[in-house]
């Protein structure tokens, strides 16, 4: 699958070290109070420009890039894939590895992070338990100047988003297979 996808980082180093260096890593250390949503890794945004510039605005103090380009995901071929946001065979096999280790109840997840069950399962179990480095879901904070929210009919309380939140997070910056590499899309 092809996926336009945009990066926000701050303008540290200026428009040429950014191309030259970006994707940033995100770190994931919780006594630091850095916990990035899937984990440790190289994020994007998957075509939202819009929600781009809101995170570096809210994230960068309004002092950033946004760097887009295009990237291939086969899942396939690429083995390591987890789809949260479209898979449903993938979201019901993660929900059957979470049970194994007593990480999801009845009531779901009792407060435990994703991010941290995500850096659990990769950091404390061998690669055949969870070979997954590149991972893609959909955040669902649900504010109405980000996302357009819409019942499906008035009898219901279900819902969708018009415009949901979605974000691709890779292990490895060398897992990026790019179609069309990053540049330069916005400057704060």
């Amino acid at each position: 699958m092809k996926f336009t996808v945009q990066h926000t980082c701050k303008k540290d180093g200026g428009e040429n070290s950014v191309l030259k260096n970006a994707p940033f890593f995100s770190e994931y250390n919780p006594k630091e109070d850095q916990k990035p949503f899937l984990g440790a890794g190289y994020y994007f945004w998957e075509y939202n420009l819009d929600y781009a510039k809101k995170w570096g605005a809210m994230r960068c103090n309004n002092s950033y890039f946004v760097c887009e380009g295009e990237v291939s995901i086969d899942h396939q071929q690429d083995g390591y894939y987890l789809d949260l946001a479209g898979n449903r065979k993938d979201l019901v096999n993660f929900v059957e590895l979470l049970s194994c280790f007593n990480l999801i109840h009845e009531e779901g997840t009792k407060g435990i992070d994703l991010c941290y069950i995500i850096d659990y399962l990769r950091e404390r179990f061998p690669v055949e338990v969870f070979p997954f480095r590149v991972i893609r879901a959909v955040d669902y904070k649900n504010q109405d100047d980000i996302g357009i929210k819409i019942r499906f009919n008035d009898a219901v309380n279900s819902y969708t988003m018009l415009n949901p939140r979605m974000l691709i997070s890779y292990r490895n910056k060398e897992d990026i297979t790019y179609l069309k590499n990053l540049f330069i899309k916005f400057a704060s």
